[in-house]
């Protein structure tokens, strides 16, 4: 089996995104390029290998994606706004951008999917945990810094449960892909953990 991946200094006319899921943004013709293979990796390869398809192609697209404005999208108590860009017609993927203000810190969780996450600007914390042998409880093993360009992924529950935070002082933002449906709820990712 052979797929192309697309170098992306290229520049796509938006009828190159499938027309066919659910958008939300329209924004550079970059995200409607990763949109489009992610919809060819996901459909060609195994649902074993997705995440890790789906990983290289956001380390490749990462640089030249630019989002449209978030300003629409209200800031949760917790400080961060969570925008649906994307979600396949067919379950097999979504899109959502993250902004951070200053400070602001998701729960502990794990997710119900795997998952790829790219950050846009600025930078952004994570501080990883295992679970314990009671449920639903875990405890942190460290955390990581992670500035502009950095990549990662993450495994379905009950590995890589995770809190992120801005560290910084300024606002910054996250380009995610989650192998679920999210168009109906967004957190719908999310599996909550006490720490």
């Amino acid at each position: 089996m052979m797929f192309h991946i697309f170098t992306y200094d290229q520049i796509v006319e938006p009828s190159y995104m499938p027309m066919d899921g659910n958008t939300a943004l329209a924004s550079s013709p970059s995200l409607m390029r990763l949109i489009n293979e992610a919809d060819i990796l996901t459909h060609n390869v195994g649902t074993g290998l997705r995440k890790s398809a789906v990983e290289s192609l956001m380390r490749l697209a990462l640089p030249y994606i630019k989002l449209g404005n978030l300003n629409d999208t209200e800031v949760n108590a917790r400080g961060y706004a969570r925008k649906l860009l994307y979600s396949h017609p067919e379950g097999r993927f979504s899109v959502l951008a993250l902004k951070w203000l200053p400070g602001a810190c998701t729960p502990v969780h794990g997710h119900n999917a795997w998952g790829c996450v790219g950050v846009l600007d600025g930078e952004i914390g994570c501080e990883t945990f295992a679970a314990c042998d009671e449920p639903s409880l875990a405890k942190s093993t460290g955390i990581i810094n992670a500035k502009t360009g950095a990549v990662a992924s993450v495994d379905p529950n009950p590995c890589g449960i995770h809190r992120l935070f801005n560290p910084t002082e300024r606002i910054s933002h996250t380009l995610h892909i989650y192998g679920m449906d999210l168009s109906e709820n967004p957190c719908a990712i999310n599996v909550p953990y006490r720490h």
